[in-house]
């Protein structure tokens, strides 16, 4: 159901006409039609009120819920004396939904979500079933949910909250193909506790990781265990280490520069030794 279906429910629950709902909230009658025909939408003080009236949630009247009532055609039966005021109206909403369908989202300020201070804003445009845009930011659970999602709690291919989750995301905990923040899950992580196939931060866990401690296949940071170890301290099947270094295969820099230089050359490469001398070179 649209928003206009619910507050049109509603209203029929509740046995009012769009004059007696109009008159409560202190708008016109035109504007309550406008509201029931997704024309246009209420503004925040209108939303809270709505809200209060009919005992619902700004959740279930914006973007779930079921107000329990068949929703039917919105327009009121017109009297002769509305004739002239509803064909203008009806010139005047054409032009406001054709406006509306250009792809422009409506913003709304609400007191919802337990009564706390939220602001949310909700694309009209939607792709696979999800807004373009949600944005949802205030107190307690705020919720964003969309193709681009910024909340407490996000979920989005691009997500940005305290909580978010997504192909590309960044938040205080982070999960995502891409993922930014300080306790990170990813295809690539990076941020104060990150853990993906590439991981980069203070602490880091992956395939190829880089941090301060470094733990992973390929390993580089003050302390780096791995296959293949580089670090102030490193451990692993190659260490190569400034200050200590264990391991089947342990060298330190820029003492046996030489001897890892001949080892991985005659072992690996002579490019992968280039590459760690380079590499040894620039930790010392």
């Amino acid at each position: 159901m649209t928003t206009g279906e619910k507050i049109y429910g509603c209203r029929k629950r509740a046995g009012m006409t769009q004059e007696e709902l109009a008159e409560r909230l202190g708008v016109t009658r035109q504007a309550v039609s406008r509201w029931e025909q997704d024309i246009t939408f209420p503004e925040t003080k209108q939303i809270m009120e709505l809200c209060k009236l009919f005992h619902i949630s700004s959740d279930e009247l914006l973007f779930g819920g079921d107000t329990g009532v068949q929703t039917e055609p919105q327009h009121e039966e017109e009297t002769p004396e509305r004739e002239e005021e509803t064909r203008e109206h009806k010139e005047r909403g054409a032009e406001e939904k054709k406006r509306d369908e250009s792809g422009k989202g409506v913003t709304w300020g609400v007191i919802g979500h337990g009564g706390r201070p939220v602001f949310e804003y909700i694309s009209r445009r939607r792709l696979w079933g999800m807004p373009l845009v949600h944005i949802c930011l205030g107190l307690g659970m705020c919720r964003a949910h969309g193709i681009f999602a910024l909340g407490i709690f996000s979920a989005g291919l691009v997500s940005a909250g305290i909580f978010s989750a997504g192909i590309l995301s960044a938040g205080v905990f982070a999960v995502g193909l891409a993922a930014l923040g300080c306790f990170v899950l990813g295809g690539a992580a990076f941020g104060s506790v990150a853990l993906g196939l590439f991981a980069a931060g203070a602490i880091a866990v992956g395939v190829m990781s880089f941090g301060a401690v470094a733990i992973g296949h390929v390993a580089v940071g003050a302390f780096a265990a791995g296959q293949f170890a580089v670090g102030d301290v490193a451990r692993g099947w190659l260490a190569v280490g400034l200050t200590r270094a264990d391991g089947a295969h342990a060298f330190l820099i820029p003492q046996a520069l030489g001897e890892l230089k001949e080892f991985l050359s005659a072992n690996v490469s002579p490019y992968i030794a280039g590459l760690f001398e380079d590499l040894a070179n620039i930790l010392h």
